[in-house]
């Protein structure tokens, strides 16, 4: 019995080692940044939610994504409230899970 009770903890913690690529939220990135005001001038990224037609501009940073321009890109990212954030903060976390599609765009367009 002992056995049985070792392997299914072992089980439960297997299981929850790894992020599901389902997990998560997507982003898709368009390949420039624009310029915007934050706390001060600053150039922001143009993101769409899944569901949304228009870009919006994205002044947090999400951690372990490192953008270049000319590139669209569709990202899973992982949102966590930040709690007591400050008033000119975001109140959410952002961290890549996953580059999901990342694409050339022609300049011209």
């Amino acid at each position: 019995m002992k056995r049985v009770w070792s392997g299914f903890v072992v089980m439960i913690l297997l299981g929850g080692c790894g992020e599901s690529s389902t997990e998560g939220r997507l982003l898709e990135v368009a390949p420039y940044r624009t310029a915007c005001i934050g706390v001060g001038p600053m150039e922001c990224l143009q993101v769409r939610r899944e569901g949304e037609e228009n870009y919006s501009l994205f002044y947090s940073k999400i951690e372990g994504f490192e953008f270049e321009s000319g590139y669209q890109y569709v990202l899973r990212v992982k949102v966590t409230p930040v709690e007591n954030a400050p008033a000119d903060a975001s109140s959410e976390r952002y961290s890549l899970l996953e580059v999901v599609e990342k694409s050339p765009v022609n300049q011209q367009e």
